[in-house]
């Protein structure tokens, strides 16, 4: 499996198929925003892609793709909101979180995923950097948005995976609750 040519180290076979084994026991996988990767990993495991209205023409195209060879993958155009039933996902990837530049905005949007995940759910960012700075920088916003078991691969250089689980159902709703108050 490869990622388009033009994404270098994260659209690498090696991090495509880590990224795989990580989500493999974590069924149904959401992809925010990463067309490219939610196409990518449907050859291999049912994907459902949320993507912005602006890649509306994009998301149509990959779909009609996948449906012709058979690859299943559903794409979906979400608003700020992600249109998610809490507890349905197994695994979020999320691609390039260390491109949001407030780590309390990077956080929050974690946190807002949180009720839509399984409790054994997974959350994982896919981002492109050899920095040590930004590396922990990723794994500060995971730590913020209180995920537990968080863990940085590196599965070729210039590609960071962070991976980690939802914390106990009781946190998600105390670290929500904090968040609606504080607006």
């Amino acid at each position: 499996m490869r990622g388009p040519l033009l994404l270098g180290a994260l659209g690498s076979p090696a991090t495509l198929d880590r990224v795989c084994s990580l989500v493999a026991d974590h069924a149904p996988v959401v992809v925010l925003s990463a067309l490219w990767l939610a196409e990518t990993l449907a050859t291999e495991i049912p994907v459902l892609a949320l993507v912005e209205e602006d890649k509306r023409a994009s998301a149509v195209r990959a779909q009609r793709r996948a449906h012709k060879q058979a690859h299943p993958l559903t794409v979906m155009v979400a608003g700020s909101e992600v249109p998610l039933a809490a507890g349905a996902a197994g695994a979020i990837l999320v691609d390039s979180l260390v491109d949001i530049e407030e780590e309390s905005a990077a956080a929050d949007l974690l946190l807002a995923l949180l009720p839509a995940l399984k409790p054994d759910g997974v959350v994982i960012s896919l981002d492109a950097t050899k920095s040590p700075a930004l590396e922990a920088r990723v794994a500060g916003i995971f730590l913020a948005a209180s995920l537990a078991g968080i863990t940085q691969l590196r599965p070729r250089d210039g590609a960071l995976l962070t991976a980690a689980r939802a914390p106990h159902p009781a946190i998600v709703s105390a670290r929500i609750r904090a968040l609606t108050t504080a607006q």
